[in-house]
């Protein structure tokens, strides 16, 4: 997907992708730096299907999986079956609808 001229102006322009991917690491939620048709610098996108993982996404995601105790813990069994017992047994029926014609 080109980037339209307006949107381009509008976004921060990095002459280097090191001071893109350093932007984007320092963000709080994932964003990729790509390069721009239209001014030849970098801008930053949340748009991540089909890109390429940078290097400390890579990382971040690395030490997410290694580190236990970043994951939930597992229910216990009888957890789960606390949660069964709560749940209803059957919904009441919906009232019937009245149209006006």
């Amino acid at each position: 997907m080109r980037t339209r001229f307006g949107i381009c102006q509008r976004k921060a322009h990095y002459a280097r992708e090191e001071a893109a991917l350093k932007a984007a690491a320092n963000a709080p939620f994932p964003l990729r730096p790509y390069r721009c048709a239209l001014c030849r610098n970098y801008h930053l996108t949340s748009r991540t299907k089909g890109m390429r993982l940078p290097q400390f996404e890579i990382e971040r995601r690395r030490a997410a999986k290694l580190s236990p105790s970043s994951s939930p813990p597992a229910l216990q069994m009888s957890e789960v079956q606390s949660v069964v017992k709560i749940a209803p047994k059957s919904l009441a029926p919906l009232p019937p609808s009245t149209k006006a014609s």
